[in-house]
Parts: C-alpha cells; sequence; structure tokens
C-alpha cells in the first residue's frame, strides 16, 4: 500500500482532496506503461498544461514541448537527482478534460524502465512530492485567476455603480432645470394673467371712449 509523507498528507489537506497521486498502467506514445495520475478539480485543460510546462522550467530548467500528435507534454533529459539518482529523466505528461476536472497523468522514463512504486520504492515519494507541489501551485494560480476574475467584476460593478450615479447626476440637473423653467413659466402665467386684465379693461374703456364719439356723432 502507497505511503503519504506528513508532508504530502498537508500539501493533500491544502489542495483538495481528489487531488491524490495514484499508480496506474495507461496507454501512451510508448506503449503501456505506469504513470502517476491525480485528478485538479475546477480546472481546464490548457491552463493545467501551460502550469505544467512552467513548473518544469522553473524547478528543473527543462524545456517542455506539447506533441500535437500524441497530445503529450514531453521533456527531455531532466536532471531530477532524486527521483534519476544520477541519471536523467524523460517526462511524458497527458492533460485531460473531464467534465469540469482535469486529469494529470505523468510517466517518468528512467532509461529502460518506468518509476513504479514496487520497483523504484526509494524514489517514488519524490515523485509524488513533485505532484503535489504541482497540485499545490495549480491551485494557487487557479485561485489567483479566480481572484483576478472576481476583481474585475467588482471594478466592473463599481464602473457601472459610477454611470448610474453620473446618470441619476444629470436626472437631479435636468429636473433643476425643469422645475426653474416651471417657475418662470408659473411667473409667465401671472403676469399674462395680469397683463390680460388689464388689456381687457383698456378694451372696454376704448369701447366706452368709441360709444361716446358715436354719441357725439349723433348729435350733430
Amino acid at each position: 500500500m502507497k505511503r503519504l509523507s506528513f508532508f504530502l498528507l498537508m500539501m493533500a489537506s491544502l489542495i483538495n482532496l481528489d487531488a491524490q497521486v495514484y499508480e496506474q498502467y495507461k496507454t501512451m506514445s510508448q506503449g503501456d506503461r505506469n504513470a502517476l495520475t491525480m485528478t485538479l478539480p475546477q480546472n481546464k485543460e490548457k491552463f493545467v498544461g501551460t502550469l505544467w510546462s512552467a513548473y518544469l522550467k522553473e524547478f528543473y530548467g527543462t524545456k517542455t514541448k506539447l506533441n500535437k500528435k500524441t497530445g503529450e507534454w514531453f521533456s527531455d533529459n531532466v536532471d531530477m537527482p532524486a527521483i534519476g539518482l544520477g541519471n536523467t529523466v524523460d517526462v511524458y505528461a497527458s492533460v485531460e478534460q473531464i467534465n469540469d476536472d482535469v486529469r494529470l497523468s505523468v510517466w517518468f522514463d528512467l532509461g529502460g524502465a518506468y518509476l513504479t512504486l514496487r520497483e523504484h520504492y526509494d524514489r517514488y515519494p519524490e515523485a509524488e512530492k513533485l505532484m503535489m507541489r504541482f497540485a499545490l501551485q495549480v491551485a494557487q494560480k487557479s485561485t489567483e485567476q479566480q481572484l483576478g476574475s472576481e476583481e474585475k467584476k467588482l471594478k466592473d460593478l463599481e464602473n457601472e455603480l459610477k454611470k448610474l450615479q453620473n446618470t441619476n447626476e444629470r436626472y437631479l440637473k435636468d429636473i433643476e432645470r425643469a422645475r426653474e423653467t416651471i417657475r418662470k413659466a408659473e411667473e409667465g402665467i401671472a403676469k399674462n394673467d395680469k397683463d390680460q386684465a388689464t388689456t381687457q379693461e383698456k378694451i372696454e374703456q376704448q369701447k366706452k371712449a368709441i360709444e361716446a364719439v358715436r354719441r357725439k356723432l349723433n348729435d350733430l
């Protein structure tokens, strides 16, 4: 039965219980070989593949390329002292999208043999640590990406609120202008009513003046 060190158990608890390493014979470009496999929950294939390449470059200074024909990420002659024990290691990896999760399978070619727990009991835990450290990095980067996404949503909401506030200010200014227009219109109506009354009075006086002139004309 496989053993996980306390270090690995702590890492597993920090990442996710699904991110556990297990052995599995899988078909790959070199035939059916023993792989170390793990599931990375809530991730995307492209994201994990890109991180895997960056991870090996950061920790082992190796270039990892995606073979589009085989669909495998290949790292040639990697210096992994704790796994290779003086020899370089060829590392193959496949990244598969399984619904919302990603399944990462890694084959360690030690040169004539592929890493297994039964045959390489002393080296196997180091490969587990390598993969668990990667799972931790995936979790960290994924969380950072999620944080960035949530911060962008917040920024978008803040911008939307600012636009709404600006629109509200324009509405208030429109209301003030409308009120001023109404106030002036009301004053105009009141003045117009007075002017109409004055004019009506003048009309009546003018009618009387005309009537007086007519009577004078009739008296002649």
